[in-house]
């Protein structure tokens, strides 16, 4: 089983080809009588066909993936089962090996799939109804796509090599990173923050690491209504940073300041970092503190891509990214990086070594994707 949830009280259970709800007869605690839900999606009996994650939305309809089996109708999809039915129907396609599915309080599905053949870097998403992911061996369309619909972000291999699920903080929880996006890394181990904003009805973003580090590669994340707080699952098998076979770990919120960067927006002149504390206006306003490089991947069918600029896209390598300025906005939490010709690029690296106001360090890095260039920063 790859998959459990827990709906009106009652157990579900994703198998491999099957979605069992358990039943308990007798209110003796142990499940006597496991009930077919749902069978009716392609099986296979190759390695790499698992069926992973499982939510459900506020309409009570399940969600889960169908890794591989690219020949089979469902292979390399997002599947969406409604209530009281027995076929799931197609939501989304183009995955290769997708392990990690949210459902916020608003609806949004996030997801992550891994490097590959067709999926440059591991990417980490926001899925519509009727999308295509990249994987050109499960688009399942009549004609073949040109193209793909982009992540939010993609993440090079430093930062994650084989990604997690995500979990959203609750509105009422963890001080400024409250309502947040958080994403989970099998392959680094760790828990990172996800920014994102929408330009022109396209999402895009970018993740910092939040600090946090796993004894094993972290799988599934949980608010607990009971403490507030973050409870993680992990394992180790396939090139991570894990230093045991699995854990069950808790990150609590302590009230201390927080020295995250909490909001990312894009402008055609540049770039804005909203930050949780006030920072440091000497600090924040000098350009050498920062770094910015920027490159591209390749989308084809091998197995991930090589790092490509975006000034030559046959060369390999790096672009690196000139700051003009560097202005700490009146909120004393944003600062404004001005910046020649922004265009989009799938990779983008800002590091920064800064310090807050109250003088304690603020040094991190940020990776996010431009998908599409905002209007120009005026200054408000």
């Amino acid at each position: 089983p790859l998959g459990l949830k827990v709906l009106k009280g009652q157990i579900h259970v994703l198998e491999r080809g099957q979605l069992t709800r358990l039943h308990d007869l007798n209110n003796d605690d142990e499940a006597d009588f496991y009930e077919n839900v749902s069978n009716e999606w392609g099986t296979t009996g190759e390695p790499h066909a698992y069926d992973t994650c499982l939510e459900t939305d506020a309409q009570g309809r399940f969600y889960f993936f169908k890794t591989g089996a690219g020949h089979t109708p469902t292979g390399g999809c997002l599947l969406q089962l409604a209530p009281n039915t027995r076929t799931p129907k197609v939501f989304a396609t183009g995955f290769r090996h997708a392990n990690g599915l949210s459902i916020g309080p608003d609806g949004t599905i996030t997801g992550s799939d891994q490097e590959g053949n067709w999926i440059p870097a591991t990417r980490i998403d926001m899925y519509h109804k009727g999308g295509f992911y990249g994987h050109m061996l499960t688009h399942h369309r009549p004609k073949k796509p040109a193209t793909f619909d982009p992540p939010v972000c993609w993440l090079p291999r430093q930062m994650d090599n084989s990604a997690g699920g995500q979990v959203w903080v609750p509105d009422d929880q963890w001080g400024p990173l409250a309502g947040h996006l958080l994403h989970l890394s099998f392959g680094r181990c760790q828990l990172m923050l996800v920014l994102h904003e929408t330009v022109g009805g396209q999402i895009q973003g970018g993740v910092v690491r939040v600090g946090a580090t796993f004894l094993a590669g972290a799988m599934r994340g949980r608010f607990s209504p009971k403490d507030g707080q973050l409870y993680v699952c992990g394992s180790d098998g396939w090139l991570t940073a894990a230093k045991a076979d699995g854990c069950l770990q808790r990150v609590r919120y302590t009230g201390r300041h927080v020295k995250l960067p909490t909001a990312l927006k894009i402008h055609a002149n540049g770039i804005c970092i909203t930050f949780a504390n006030p920072l440091n206006q000497s600090q924040a306003e000098n350009i050498t503190n920062y770094k910015i490089e920027q490159w591209n991947y390749r989308w084809t069918g091998q197995y991930g891509s090589k790092e490509w600029s975006v000034i030559d896209p046959e060369m390999e390598g790096r672009d690196p990214v000139a700051i003009r300025t560097a202005r700490l906005l009146d909120d004393q939490h944003t600062v404004f990086l001005q910046i020649d010709d922004v265009k989009p690029v799938m990779q983008m690296r800002i590091r920064y070594d800064l310090r807050a106001k109250d003088g304690d360090p603020v040094k991190n890095e940020l990776f996010n994707t431009i998908n599409k260039i905002g209007v120009p920063f005026t200054g408000q």
